[in-house]
């Protein structure tokens, strides 16, 4: 029997200015998932089995995903074409947002711990 390995304690949901996601873990095996946003929830979905690495990963990956459509890149059929510089400029400028409204939170995210 495998035991379910801890987490350290963390802030418990993501700022994104005007709403926050809550931040939920449960057992998302059955679904073939790491992790999902609930957009209509305001859940951001971790897999309560992964690894502490792959935890962060994954929070930061959904977080990356918030953040994209927070910005107007959510679905994939209303992303328009677009250089690199533009994305890049998104991405930084979305995590520089992120990151100022969440710092406990991305400094666990990139914690040694």
């Amino acid at each position: 029997m495998t035991r379910k390995q801890q987490i350290p304690e963390h802030p418990q949901e993501v700022n994104v200015g005007h709403k926050k996601f809550t931040i939920v873990r449960k057992s998302l095996g059955k679904d073939g998932l790491y992790g999902c946003v609930e957009f209509n929830k305001n859940e951001i979905i971790i897999d309560s089995t992964l690894s502490l690495a792959d935890y962060k990963s994954t929070l930061l990956h959904e977080i990356t995903h918030v953040g994209l459509d927070l910005f107007g890149l959510g679905d994939d059929d209303e992303i328009p074409l677009m250089s690199n510089e533009f994305l890049t400029s998104v991405t930084s400028n979305m995590f520089i947002l992120l990151a100022s409204l969440n710092p406990e939170l991305f400094a666990f995210i990139i914690s040694d711990e």
